[in-house]
């Protein structure tokens, strides 16, 4: 009856903090932002949020498709419980493989042409996906080594299942990190895209946007928060704040790297005659450091104003 009352309130807080945010974002719309629409007319069509750009276009289109394979493979997981039969290699094989649809099938000869993301007249390094690859890996390396450590610290999370660590924190979670995060910014892009193609660049715009990335963020951890509670093997001390104020811990990653992911090759809507500035590989890497400082910082900021919890033990 108690793990009932939990299930209960929990989602009560849940449902009420979804539906306070989406309010806000759909009073915003309809005020706010419709003030800065550029066209009275306009409609919103899939085209609206779709990549102006070819490459990233095929880029995005492909990441989501590769979400259905690998979503539809946990569902799989989790339903009968096959993690129950593995190991650290395992685990490792498992999360390898959900990664390598992004790291390594957009590079096979063959099957990159087949599934239609491979590109002959562009080199390796200057196609969008590479670049996607490489500020996807360098934020979740971060977040798993250093962020995982907030939610050990706050939230005394713990995982119980037998793998290979680095940092404490399972190797074969910084592979699997990489299959969600791809996801989860690609759909931002999506959203971020609307916004811009729609509206007039003003104050009314970035306070929308902003909201609407705050939105996102929330939605996305409490979306993993939710799911990710089947698997027993990922512990809190209290399940009920881990879910609910965890959520909002989580979704703090996501303020900064959502926008800051959905600029790489991104044109300017705002000057249609605009040429694309695509980005170099150092430029992608930097933002990825940069947008990792920045959670970092927000992470200990909160920590610090909501929290007593010492991140570091006293020597």
């Amino acid at each position: 009856h108690f793990s009932a009352m939990m299930l209960d309130r929990t989602s009560q807080a849940l449902l009420a903090n979804t539906a306070a945010m989406v309010g806000v974002l759909g009073v915003l719309s309809t005020t706010l932002a419709a003030r800065a629409r550029k066209n009275k007319a306009f409609t919103c069509t899939l085209s609206t949020s779709v990549a102006k750009t070819k490459n990233k276009a095929k880029c995005e289109i492909y990441s989501l498709a590769m979400a259905l394979l690998w979503i539809g493979s946990v569902v799989v997981v989790i339903a009968t419980q096959a993690f129950e039969r593995w190991g650290p290699w395992g685990y490792m094989a498992y999360c390898s493989s959900c990664a390598a649809l992004y790291l390594l099938v957009p590079y096979t000869p063959g099957l990159a042409e087949l599934l239609h993301i491979g590109d002959s007249s562009t080199a390796w390094h200057e196609r969008y996906i590479t670049k996607a690859n490489l500020w996807i890996a360098i934020f979740s390396f971060i977040g798993n080594y250093w962020y995982t450590h907030y939610f050990y610290r706050v939230l005394k999370a713990k995982y119980t299942f037998d793998a290979h660590m680095l940092n404490d924190v399972p190797i074969c979670l910084y592979l699997m990190t990489h299959a969600y995060f791809m996801f989860y910014h690609v759909l931002s892009n999506f959203a971020i895209r609307f916004v811009h193609t729609r509206y007039e660049k003003n104050t009314a715009r970035f306070v929308f946007t902003c909201v609407l990335v705050a939105v996102m963020a929330y939605m996305t951890a409490v979306g993993e928060a939710v799911t990710i509670a089947a698997f027993p093997y990922y512990s809190f001390e209290d399940r009920h704040s881990a879910i609910v104020i965890g959520s909002a811990f989580y979704g703090i990653y996501f303020l900064a790297s959502f926008p800051m992911f959905y600029s790489i090759d991104e044109p300017d809507h705002d000057r249609a005659s605009a040429p694309v500035t695509y980005w170099s590989l150092e430029r992608t890497a930097v933002s990825s450091f940069a947008a990792g400082m920045i959670v970092l910082c927000l992470l200990d900021f909160s920590r610090l104003a909501f929290t007593h919890v010492e991140l570091f033990s006293a020597l």
